[in-house]
């Protein structure tokens, strides 16, 4: 649980980046807002993208601690969807000014997280090897980065959950034969 001052530092940048780009917020105008000074900054992050990763991976463990809601996969990638959404600014923002590399790892680590939630929650009592298991994610992470990656890359112009709630149809069934065959090899 973070105390006082990591919220005032997370709440005050959540505010700049709504307002302007990650390239244009220095820590400086953290402390300012928040009214306390560097060097308390400093004691709690290292710099600015420590920062960044400790808002993402609150808000990652925010959607996973979620998951018991997910009744499918398209519930958990619907997740990232609406958050990605609910903070369409702040993202652009942090998305469109950092090395792409850097925004590549923080979407990837999301969907890891949310499909590894949603695969525990929905499918954690099926009898599938370990290996089994992490290729089953490993591709369902992958093709929700893909999807999610092409979408942010369009400006997010087109109704991406329609497009997974349709594909989700056409790939009906798939893993659940994917479990039976792991299944039937333990």
């Amino acid at each position: 649980m973070p105390n006082f001052t990591e919220k005032a530092i997370k709440q005050a940048f959540t505010e700049l980046v709504r307002e302007r780009p990650l390239s244009k917020i220095k820590v400086k105008d953290i402390v300012e807002r928040c009214g306390i000074n560097r060097n308390s900054f400093y004691y709690h992050y290292a710099d600015l993208p420590a920062l960044v990763d400790s808002i993402i991976s609150d808000e990652v463990d925010k959607l996973t601690d979620d998951s018991s809601s997910f009744s499918s996969f398209n519930d958990a990638f619907v997740s990232v969807v609406r958050f990605i959404t609910e903070n369409r600014q702040a993202f652009y923002h942090i998305y469109g000014f950092v090395d792409h590399t850097v925004s590549e790892r923080y979407l990837l680590s999301m969907c890891d997280k949310v499909v590894t939630a949603g695969f525990d929650r929905i499918y954690g009592d099926r009898k599938i090897s370990a290996s089994d298991r992490k290729i089953i994610i490993r591709h369902y992470k992958e093709i929700s980065f893909g999807m999610l990656f092409n979408w942010l890359e369009s400006s997010m112009k087109y109704d991406i959950i329609a497009y997974f709630n349709r594909l989700c149809e056409l790939k009906q069934g798939e893993i659940d034969r994917m479990i039976e065959n792991s299944e039937k090899k333990i």
